[in-house]
């Protein structure tokens, strides 16, 4: 892998984790807050997604 593709990997661990902490964090301090929570959950993923595909892609 070259280091591009483990620093882009690391970022998206990095950004995960702390996305998942203030999730965390919202839900335990506003639970009615978590619809809205879910729906940034589903546009990060859907983020993720994109890019592991574009790595993919550009990697073959």
């Amino acid at each position: 892998m070259s280091a591009t593709s483990l620093l882009l990997i690391l970022l998206l661990v990095v950004v995960t984790l702390l996305v998942g902490g203030s999730v965390l964090f919202l839900l335990h301090h506003h639970p009615s807050w978590s619809a809205p929570v879910a729906g940034a959950l589903a546009a990060m993923m859907l983020m993720i997604t994109a890019v592991t595909v574009l790595v993919n892609v550009t990697r073959s």
